[in-house]
């Protein structure tokens, strides 16, 4: 994933072992700068009575003092100086806070763990669903468990869209997704779900010969536009497995990924309201609900977070 050049790692309170090998890894093979991030949340205001006079203002600056200091230590007792890292600590809603920092400094992927809630089995919680709808960048969320390198990478492809910023966004992820499976010596599992709604009455129209026909053409005409997108020329990687189904995109992308006990996805969000950045399209928030794996998600050309939005008011009015 050489395109990313400026990491930023959500930390936490307790970072993840996994998590911090794995960025660390990435910020060496890439040359990239390495940023590690914790978002301290407010003290609530019906506890400030008990802070024994202190200033609350004070006692969160002290807090974040504390967390910076143990965030220094850890980079050094584990680094020393093999990777630089720098230490972030701010105060506020972690999601926005996160956002906040990509925006302040331009970081261009944003990593970290699965939330793993209590007994849930969805691995994706609120800050990381937060950052998938809103970060203007691409977020990677690794499921703990996840050993050094992927193996088997699942790659959902919208190749019946037409618009300029689908095919962009298309492009995007066979580029991410080439580059893993160069670097991991992944296999590639390209998953492109159509459907046709009206194909019974057209069968008592047509009959089943020519709807049949139609059907073979049509999926030949996706494979096409997949090899495309991944030429056969490139010998680096093993040859991509194309799987074309039908039905609920969602539905066929999280059986894939169980079939093939993928340890990644590499999927594109696009934004579906008027409201910028708000939402991100039906099936990548589904397969989010569902998935049992590693997830890239990827942004569209052009994508505006509601988050830079508010950065650029505050900036003009000051």
């Amino acid at each position: 994933m050489k395109r990313f050049k400026k990491l930023l790692v959500y930390t936490g309170s307790s970072p993840d072992e996994t998590l911090i090998n794995r960025s660390v890894v990435l910020a060496m093979e890439n040359d990239a700068s390495l940023t590690w991030i914790d978002v301290i949340k407010p003290i609530p205001r019906s506890l400030r009575f008990i802070t024994g006079g202190t200033d609350p203002k004070e006692l969160e600056r002290l807090l974040v003092e504390e967390h910076r200091r143990k965030l220094v230590e850890l980079a050094g007792d584990l680094f020393d100086d093999e990777v630089p890292i720098e230490v972030v600590v701010r105060t506020g809603d972690p999601a926005t806070e996160i956002i906040r920092e990509v925006v302040d400094h331009g970081h261009d992927l944003v990593i970290k763990t699965a939330d793993n809630f209590g007994t849930s089995e969805q691995l994706f919680g609120g800050v990381a669903r937060s950052l998938i709808r809103m970060c203007p960048c691409a977020v990677l969320l690794l499921k703990s468990a996840v050993h050094g390198d992927f193996d088997q990478v699942v790659v959902p492809l919208d190749v019946e869209a037409v618009d300029e910023s689908h095919q962009s966004l298309n492009r995007s992820i066979a580029e991410i997704a080439t580059e893993i499976a160069r670097a991991d010596d992944a296999s590639l599992h390209l998953i492109a779900v159509w459907d046709f709604p009206m194909e019974a009455p057209f069968r008592q129209r047509s009959g089943d010969a020519e709807v049949d026909h139609a059907i073979e053409q049509h999926e030949a005409a996706l494979r096409a536009k997949i090899h495309q997108l991944f030429p056969k020329t490139d010998h680096s990687i093993r040859t991509p497995e194309v799987h074309l189904r039908r039905g609920s995109a969602a539905k066929a992308i999280i059986e894939l990924v169980q079939e093939v006990q993928a340890d990644l996805l590499v999927m594109g969000t696009v934004c579906r309201t008027g409201l910028a950045g708000f939402l991100i399209g039906n099936t990548a928030e589904t397969v989010l609900v569902d998935a049992t794996c590693s997830v890239l998600a990827l942004k569209p050309d052009g994508f505006v977070s509601p988050i830079s939005e508010a950065v650029e008011a505050e900036t003009s009015v000051l």
